[in-house]
């Protein structure tokens, strides 16, 4: 177990030499891991229907349903749940197979302490990189239909600042409106952050990471990149900020404004969020291209109204 009490991942192992098992649980039992240990598939599919684990360990060769019968309805019925395969007959039609199958990895045995420590770590990385990748889409499909169910442009521009910090997990959100008459940058709406950080002064964007216009890209700036980088570094530390990453608001080339995340730690995004937040941003974009359409064309229905006889 870890110092909080809680392991670091919870494993089953199939075999049905417990011999096997009292090696594996010494391993990564040392290692703070919770191990399980189970005799038969059938067993083993019984009890992953009770108990959410992260990575399922099985031999190939197993009396009356084999190791590939696990990994196959592993696969199919918990997408979110890693397996590795093992087994004292390598061979590489077996070790390819499985990995068709849907396994993560294959390890021979016999295998050494650090061998299978390396085989868990990996495949664990693996399984939390996807089920992190599921939870941002399935946060992105709520927080889209958030933002198209509003022609208001307050209500977008506050659900997308919302749905931003849920989604990545950040301290705070600003959407920032681009005047390109004076190249400022202004607020236009925000969560997360003191009202004193938010008046800070007129944000000039050749001042305040500038690059992100130029490039068209997202661009994190770290608190060692403060002084450099941003138009207010004090108040940015001052507000508990350590990093700042911000996204272009466009459509096509266009660019209307910047989405920024506000992180109270050193913060580093996968490729995979960062793609996420262009899309999270284009959304938003269009949304607001939307919603400013709408409220033209109500302005103009109601000017028009004026001229309509009773």
């Amino acid at each position: 177990m870890s110092a909080q009490g809680k392991p670091k991942a919870m494993i089953l192992v199939i075999d049905d030499e417990m011999i096997v098992h009292q090696s594996i649980s010494r391993i990564l039992e040392a290692e703070a891991y919770q191990v399980d240990g189970v005799l038969r598939v059938d067993e083993a599919l019984e009890r992953l229907k009770k108990t959410p684990y992260d990575l399922v360990l099985t031999d190939l060769m197993i009396p009356e349903k084999s190791g590939m019968e696990a990994v196959k309805a592993i696969a199919r019925d918990y997408p979110d749940m890693g397996v590795v395969m093992f087994t004292g007959f390598p061979t590489v039609d077996s070790a390819v197979e499985s990995m068709k199958l849907g396994s993560l990895d294959y390890l021979p045995k016999p295998f050494t302490p650090d061998e299978l420590l390396a085989v868990v770590e990996r495949s664990l990385e693996r399984i939390h990189k996807i089920r992190r990748e599921r939870e941002l889409e399935d946060l992105y499909a709520e927080a889209e239909k958030a933002i198209q169910s509003s022609l208001e442009l307050k209500e977008i521009l506050n659900s997308i600042n919302e749905n931003v910090v849920r989604l990545f997990k950040v301290k705070g959100s600003s959407l920032l409106m681009l005047n390109k008459k004076n190249q400022t940058l202004q607020l236009a709406s925000s969560t997360g952050l003191s009202e004193g950080y938010l008046q800070k002064g007129i944000i000039d964007a050749t001042k305040s990471v500038p690059e992100v216009l130029k490039s068209g890209e997202p661009v994190m700036v770290q608190a060692d990149q403060f002084e450099s980088r941003l138009q207010y570094p004090e108040e940015a530390r001052r507000e508990g900020i350590f990093s700042i990453l911000s996204c272009p608001l466009k459509v096509q080339d266009k660019i209307s404004g910047i989405l920024r995340l506000y992180s109270p730690q050193s913060r580093s995004f996968s490729g995979e969020e960062l793609d996420l937040l262009r899309k999270f941003a284009e959304q938003g974009a269009r949304a607001m291209e939307n919603a400013l359409a709408y409220g033209k064309v109500r302005d103009d229905l109601e000017a028009l109204q004026k001229y309509v006889p009773e």
